[in-house]
């Protein structure tokens, strides 16, 4: 029998949408009811949480079912006390409450996931500061949430904070969401810095008196500038009444003077199965509306509900079961035709008898039971099918046509609010198309809203995760990468080479084919997606828009564009360094932009994509762009470059990488130190990626990251001097040539240069540097490969061009250490090992 410290641990990480974890749940308070063991009050109260979570997945509020279940845990935890014999599972369940034994995994678990929770708490923020006032509710179940994990978990500071938070925003009617937004987003950066505390194991006073205080002070805004929930209808989906709904209400229903509990307890255990194979084939007839067998599923399962319940006696149980079943019986003779509307329908009817068979033992103890008007609600819109809207199933729509149309400006809430009262008339067709025949909003406009409307709810289940240790998975990838290199062996050995046996080539031409999916795939599970880290951009450009009194649209593309973790995590810096100068210098005020014949609003892009086998990210902006003379006056005034130098676009942006170079007149807290570019620069580099700038004075400025999806494996050159082979990161390589005589010069009869398109480059010969003794002495003999790194080039001297392959890197090892001017090893097919060359390192290693 599992224990209620187990069910508590299970309920903390149940996600509404994960059917895996409510079917754990499901059987863990099934098998509590069932147990013998188990005082009759926690059984009784074990089948209330059975029905609740079943019917977590279609309930309107998933939120409050869930506060449901955690009152139902506590009533379990007090009855198992109250029995008396609750020394196993009630004193784990109640120390697990009160916070003196916690699971350590659980608590692990619950703080390392708030980093991305904190992410989209932060993104709905912003949402909600741009007018987006959908997202409020969104925002008040996160602090709902974290308020009840905090609590189970024994962060009872943090339960208290987010149950003040909560009831403050609840107060809130028709609110100014840019103040809402403004003291949610302060909360986040305190729960941050909680949250990174407690992972450290470290103490955190969190004080939200400020943000209580910011809450009660945020003034209404009029009510016509935001829209009630209920003013907008979809398209096509029927009006929470039907015209002719009877507003009966309060029938009162008797319950039998004696009433076989345990005959109660065995029709509510097989209740649920018969809801469950419902629930099943009412997801298939969405699909296939045609599927006869599916409808007959669900008659049966309401004819079985009915009959049962006419047996025990409850009358207002076998009332909406007769109803159900009557309807899906019209369906079952062809006098209805199944529609989206119907199955919605048939789903209210198997929540509402969820919840009837959840609440049916208070209605036995009270000896009665008084229906709701939702109840009579749902009696006559099954007694009358045909009053239902045919159009798309309105409970799978994410947002309404009239949302998505007053969103866009191409209404008015009060023409919404006219369209409404007419359908509360008896006016029966869609939102949209009444307010066309208004003219209050064009057909195209009512059309391209009707595609903008996304399906939300039952069409897929989301994919399974499994959490698994990151050292674990690096490990599988470095294991991989040994078998690529052993299958790279096995494949180029002379004697597979020479084989005649072809039942052999096959074998191992299919175990190439393998291990290359084999490895692709293993690359693709470290891969995440750049979103949390657009994400952060995003506050950074508000909150310096802030500070410097601009408006400055920040908008992100292919967030959902995936990378190594490791790159994703270090590109970062690099990318608030060029944001952060984006909103600083490039961005001009309002009144500058207005001037330029600009919108005062200026706009920052932010995108990433995938091109070829690298990820281009790009920053771009429509501020004042780059003033290449005064680049030039500052580089001159620092000796870069020799006055009256004529350069390039492209050698001008350059400069801008120049360690200290900054073109700023004063230093602020923002910028100005001359630090920035440089940072990014070395970091891009770091990760064996490039970075280029476009720039178009008064029009803005384009900077392009280009990175390898992977530090896993690299991209290279392979090269021949004397006998031994090196593998150059192509990305480095600019171009290869072999110099002539007259190209070729000394200075002090020692340093090499070489003549390329008239640019002096320094030349470095690998044989010396690595002291081969057979590699090519002249230069016009062997070949140059010019590399750069940091807006340097060398130009080294190799014997023989190999080609170009992919290699697993790996680390030289502690034996050797650090080996300036290489970064890496990789084993080749013929199981010899290649240097992998670092150009930054070469350079130095020349120079000295």
């Amino acid at each position: 029998m599992p224990t209620l410290e187990q069910i508590a641990s299970e309920l903390v990480l149940l996600s509404p949408d994960d059917s895996a974890s409510r079917l754990h749940l499901e059987k863990m308070l099934r098998d509590l009811a069932q147990s013998g063991d188990a005082p009759e009050a926690v059984r009784e109260l074990a089948w209330q949480a059975i029905v609740l979570v079943q019917g977590l997945l279609q309930a309107k509020d998933p939120d409050a079912n869930l506060r449901k279940l955690s009152a139902l845990l506590d009533q379990m935890i007090a009855a198992e006390a109250e029995s008396g014999g609750g020394n196993g599972a009630t004193a784990s369940a109640s120390s697990s409450s009160s916070g003196s034994v916690i699971d350590d995994g659980l608590v692990a678990e619950f703080l390392s996931k708030q980093e991305s929770t904190l992410t989209d708490f932060e993104a709905d923020c912003l949402a909600l500061e741009n007018g987006d006032t959908s997202r409020f509710p969104a925002l008040k179940r996160q602090i709902h949430t974290w308020k009840g994990e905090a609590g189970l978990l024994g962060f009872h500071d943090l339960s208290s904070a987010m149950h003040g938070i909560e009831e403050a925003l609840g107060e809130l009617k028709n609110p100014d969401p840019a103040a809402v937004s403004d003291t949610l987003l302060e909360l986040k950066d305190r729960l941050g810095e909680y949250f990174t505390a407690r992972r450290a194991g470290a103490e955190f006073s969190l004080d939200v008196s400020a943000t209580l205080a910011a809450l009660n002070a945020i003034p209404s805004v009029a009510a016509v500038a935001s829209v009630p929930e209920p003013v907008c209808v979809a398209e096509s989906s029927p009006p929470e009444e039907t015209p002719a709904a009877p507003s009966v209400a309060g029938r009162i229903f008797e319950m039998p003077a004696e009433i076989d509990m345990d005959l109660v307890q065995e029709f509510r255990s097989e209740s649920v199965e018969h809801f469950q194979q419902a629930e099943l084939a009412l997801m298939a007839l969405e699909n296939d509306p045609a599927d006869s067998e599916s409808v007959n599923t669900v008659f049966r399962a309401f004819h079985t509900v009915k009959g049962v319940a006419g047996f025990v006696g409850v009358s207002y149980i076998t009332e909406l079961a007769h109803k159900a079943e009557t309807f899906f019986d019209r369906f079952r003779k062809g006098t209805l035709t199944m529609r989206g509307t119907h199955t919605d329908l048939a789903f209210e009817a198997v929540d509402m008898l969820k919840h009837l068979l959840g609440t049916l033992n208070e209605a036995i103890s009270s000896g009665r039971y008084e229906v709701t008007p939702a109840y009579e609600r749902l009696i006559h819109r099954l007694e009358h099918p045909e009053a239902l809207d045919g159009g798309s199933r309105g409970g799978g729509i994410r947002e309404k046509v009239g949302e998505i149309l007053l969103r866009e400006g191409k209404i008015s809430p009060i023409d919404v609010d006219t369209a409404l009262a007419k359908q509360q008339e008896g006016d029966s067709r869609p939102v949209g198309e009444i307010l066309v025949e208004q003219q209050a909003a064009k057909p195209v406009d009512v059309a391209h809203a009707l595609r903008s409307q996304q399906p939300a709810g039952r069409d897929h289940e989301p994919e399974g995760t499994v959490k698994v240790y990151t050292s674990r998975l690096d490990n599988l990838i470095n294991m991989v990468g040994e078998l690529v290199i052993a299958q790279s062996m096995v494949s180029q050995d002379p004697l597979i080479q020479k084989a005649t046996n072809q039942r052999l080539v096959r074998n191992v031409a299919q175990l190439n084919k393998i291990t290359r999916s084999l490895q692709e795939l293993s690359l693709s599970m470290r891969m995440v997606s750049v979103k949390s880290t657009f994400q952060k951009m995003a506050r950074l450009v508000r909150d310096l828009a802030r500070k410097a009194h601009k408006e400055i649209a920040f908008i992100t593309e292919g967030e959902e564009t995936e990378l190594d973790r490791n790159m994703v995590e270090a590109i970062a810096d690099p990318l608030v360094h060029m944001v952060r100068n984006a909103a600083d210098h490039g961005i001009e005020s309002p009144d500058e932009r207005e001037q330029a014949g600009k919108p005062r609003q200026g706009r920052i892009l932010l995108r990433a994509a995938h091109e070829g086998g690298s990820v281009i990210i790009t920053l771009s902006d429509d501020g004042r762009g780059l003033n290449k003379q005064k680049i030039l006056v500052k580089a001159v005034e620092r000796e870069l470059v020799e006055p009256g130098a004529q350069l390039t676009d492209a050698e001008i942006h350059k400069l801008l990488f120049m360690p200290g170079f900054s073109t700023a007149d004063k230093v602020t807290d923002v910028s100005g130190r001359g630090v920035g570019m440089d940072v990014v620069r070395t970091n891009i580099e770091a990760l064996r990626g490039t970075v280029e700038i476009h720039s178009q004075e008064n029009a803005g400025s384009v900077f392009s990251v280009r990175l390898p999806l992977t530090l896993a494996i690299i991209d290279g050159m392979v090269v021949r001097v004397g006998f031994d082979r090196f593998i150059l990161p192509t990305i480095a390589i600019t171009e290869t040539f072999r110099a002539e005589e007259k190209d070729v010069s000394t200075v002090h009869g020692q340093a090499e240069l070489v003549m390329l398109r008239g640019d002096l480059i320094p030349v470095a010969r690998l044989h010396r540097l690595f002291d081969i003794q057979d590699g090519v002495a002249s230069l016009t003999e062997g070949i140059l490969v010019v590399t750069e790194s940091k807006g340097r080039r060398i130009a080294l001297l190799v014997d023989e061009l190999l080609g170009q392959q992919q290699v697993v890197i790996k680390s030289l090892g502690t034996i050797f250490g650090r080996v300036q001017g290489v970064s890496g090893g990789a084993i080749m097919g013929d199981g010899q090992v290649s240097l992998i060359l670092d150009t930054e390192g070469l350079i130095q290693l020349s120079t000295n």
